[in-house]
């Protein structure tokens, strides 16, 4: 069944939600009387600022980005906005139309076929965003670094990883979608106007205010107390983090910008020197805990364990897979990054959109793109992390310098900054190179 607008797809099985979950929804999709005076453009910045541009005018960059792919789409179109609507009108937002990794990378290498294919209904399966990056395992999903993360609630909080249509067809032209092709390949390099996005999700319960998420129902995974998966269910899902990582002309190492909802964990405020917590009178967070002892903030939920060939994570000595995870901000969002936050979510074209309850955390870039001398180009700032992907790294989390050695299945070739390589499958009777 096409499922085009996700007031549409939220109609699908409501039956079964909380009446006040079901409350917030209709009443967030209800479209409002449209306000124009603001500066808010449908379409994404087609140039980036330059180099040695100030951390503000990259930050007005993301959210630009952020506001753009957060637009209501066309239906029926993939990755296009309708700019007739305005951001908090109902309907999937651009990104959420753009191909995720289980439509790009199908079972046995198999061609995924053109880009504008009917939308169906959402399906998330992964509890570990870090879990690929240093797996050589094809179907290492929920392993390697990190962990799964537990909100307050105790429910798993889950992720995409989706690109839109330049990627797509840049995958598709070279047939990277087979990890048989892919392992070969010494020399990917993706054309600029790519734009990968990477989400975090939370269930929302009775208790949370759905007015201030972007909402979907998914079809989502269940799993036992020690994190084995029983069965697969439909959830009510709140946006709770989105990493937007584009290729542009001039930044051969991409620009990496990374959002939250505001409820993640409290803001902190600069007090004699010391960054002390802020949080708001009566406000539950969704991953921060006030009475949780500092030492158990930020840390990994997994006693590592080799099962065969593969490193599992297995819940530590005393808890399990409900067991939240506190978390708290390691590296405070910076001043001029907050006075940015502010600007943009005051605008009155974001008033009845639940971007305004969205903030950047910062943008990451390279400060000399083009020196030799430094592939890397020297990120700027050094540190970037989202609490709900980087949760347990926080401290040395770096966008640029971990993507830096993304690499396809079982191959030693760069991959041009992109881990979704790792999703690719080899057809059958096939091998990738290493198992040659």
């Amino acid at each position: 069944m096409k499922t085009t607008f996700r007031f549409c797809v939220m109609l699908v099985g409501l039956a079964s939600l909380p009446a006040l979950i079901l409350e917030q929804a209709l009443a967030r999709e209800q479209a409002m009387p449209s306000t124009q005076a603001s500066n808010l453009s449908c379409q994404p910045p087609s140039t980036a600022p330059a180099a040695n541009a100030s951390q503000d005018q990259f930050d007005q960059y993301s959210w630009q980005m952020f506001i753009a792919l957060n637009w209501p789409a066309q239906d029926g179109q993939r990755g296009d906005p309708d700019c007739a609507k305005q951001p908090g009108d109902p309907g999937y937002t651009v990104w959420q139309t753009y191909k995720t990794v289980e439509e790009i990378f199908l079972p046995k290498g198999a061609d995924p076929g053109p880009w504008n294919t009917p939308q169906t209904a959402k399906s998330l399966g992964i509890i570990n965003i870090a879990a690929l990056k240093n797996s050589t395992q094809v179907n290492a999903v929920d392993q390697a670094v990190g962990g799964w993360l537990i909100d307050q609630a105790g429910n798993p909080t889950y992720y995409d990883i989706s690109a839109n249509e330049t990627s797509y067809d840049y995958i598709v032209n070279n047939s990277f979608y087979n990890a048989d092709v892919v392992s070969k390949a010494n020399n990917i390099n993706f054309p600029n106007g790519v734009i990968e996005v990477k989400s975090s999700w939370r269930i929302l319960t009775t208790s949370d205010n759905a007015s201030r998420y972007l909402t979907m129902l998914a079809r989502v995974p269940t799993f036992n107390d020690q994190g084995q998966r029983t069965g697969v269910t439909e959830a009510y899902l709140g946006l709770v983090g989105l990493h937007i990582i584009t290729k542009v002309n001039g930044y051969p190492q991409w620009i990496w910008s990374t959002f939250e909802q505001i409820d993640n964990v409290p803001p902190k405020e600069l007090v004699h020197g010391q960054w002390v917590d802020q949080p708001t009178a009566g406000m539950t967070y969704s991953y921060f805990n006030p009475a949780a002892p500092a030492i158990t903030l930020n840390q990994s939920p997994c006693d590592w364990q080799t099962q065969g060939t593969k490193l599992v994570c297995v819940p530590k000595p005393g808890t399990t897979f409900q067991t939240p995870n506190p978390l708290n901000r390691v590296t405070p969002i910076a001043e001029i990054t907050n006075a940015v936050n502010t600007n943009y979510r005051t605008d009155p074209g974001l008033q009845r959109s639940v971007l305004k309850y969205y903030q950047l955390i910062t943008t990451q870039r390279p400060l000399m793109p083009d020196n030799p001398s430094n592939p890397l180009g020297q990120p700027t700032p050094s540190l970037s992390a989202n609490v709900t992907m980087e949760s347990y790294i926080q401290p040395n989390s770096s966008c640029m310098n971990c993507h830096s050695m993304a690499t396809p299945v079982k191959s030693p070739y760069k991959a041009d900054f992109s881990y979704m390589f790792k999703f690719a499958n080899a057809p059958v009777g096939k091998t990738t190179k290493d198992e040659e």
